[in-house]
């Protein structure tokens, strides 16, 4: 599959794990359940994947060692900062544009370390994308009191764990190790770590699995989401630019939620959509 058709395939998968978390905010359940949801889901639909594929799950213990640092400290501990993050911050928005910035970083980083493509046109398109999300993201109005400067610290946290996420998949895969069996490792641990902080926070289960079907579908936006941003990042001329469609996603969402959820659309999150979608369409067409 060429990368461009993996990753808009990942772009609307992007779209309904968006949607699909918001629906399940609405049922008020614990934090613990959109996570439980978008790990443990996926890794059942990929071991399935693996089985049927034959994937090699065989790994060295160095490998090994590499995924225990991408699973648990730049996949789970990086949503954790930037959910943490979003709650200190005096807007939403600035935590969210901080820490999905990170597309500015792998688009540099991965020319020293994977020889990439980059040019100055894709540079101006990820620049672009960035500044027309926040845009959209960022309130005028600051929503709730803010806590010090620790949102910024967690937000700067989560911002290079995507980063490092993105180039540690792109080093494995590109090594040899198939994209189905990196998320099967991936994933599994992360459910590990979602069930001991429940365990630990002595969450009941039954409130977790409440919202059964809302959840289920957020894991399945969640499978096709993992699935083709790592595929796509594994082949693409830059990690970056699978980064940056993903970021840009964020403009198909705010035209959605007013049809969905009845969310207000404003002049200023019209402008940043257009914005989105002059940078992506500059970036796509990289040739």
């Amino acid at each position: 599959m060429y990368w461009l058709s993996a990753d808009l395939i990942m772009f609307a998968c992007s779209v309904g794990l968006y949607l699909s978390v918001r629906r399940a905010s609405l049922l008020k359940l614990p934090s613990q359940s959109n996570n439980l949801a978008m790990f443990a889901v996926p890794f059942l639909v990929f071991a399935i994947a693996g089985f049927l594929t034959h994937a090699k799950l065989a790994i060295s213990w160095w490998q090994l060692v590499q995924i225990l640092v991408t699973a648990v400290i730049l996949s789970y501990y990086g949503n954790a900062m930037s959910v943490r993050s979003i709650e200190l911050a005096p807007n939403a928005g600035y935590s969210l544009v901080l820490s999905k910035s990170y597309v500015v970083l792998t688009s540099i980083l991965a020319v020293p370390l994977f020889g990439a493509h980059l040019t100055v046109r894709a540079l101006l398109a990820i620049g672009l994308i960035v500044t027309s999300s926040a845009v959209i993201l960022v309130n005028p109005k600051r929503t709730h009191k803010t806590h010090g400067a620790a949102w910024i610290t967690l937000a700067f946290g989560s911002f290079l764990c995507w980063a490092f996420l993105s180039l540690m998949a792109k080093h494995l895969i590109s090594g040899g190790m198939s994209t189905v069996t990196f998320l099967i490792y991936v994933f599994g641990i992360g459910t590990l770590c979602v069930l001991a902080e429940i365990w630990q926070r002595r969450i009941p289960l039954n409130t977790i699995t409440s919202g059964l079907w809302p959840l289920l579908l957020v894991g399945i936006m969640a499978s096709g989401f993992n699935f083709f941003n790592f595929y796509a990042v594994s082949i693409a001329p830059n990690v970056g630019y699978v980064n940056a469609t993903n970021a840009a996603s964020i403009g198909a969402v705010t035209l959605l939620s007013p049809i969905f959820f009845k969310d207000e659309l404003t002049k200023q999150k019209v402008v940043g959509v257009f914005g989105v979608i002059a940078g992506l369409l500059l970036l796509l067409a990289w040739k």
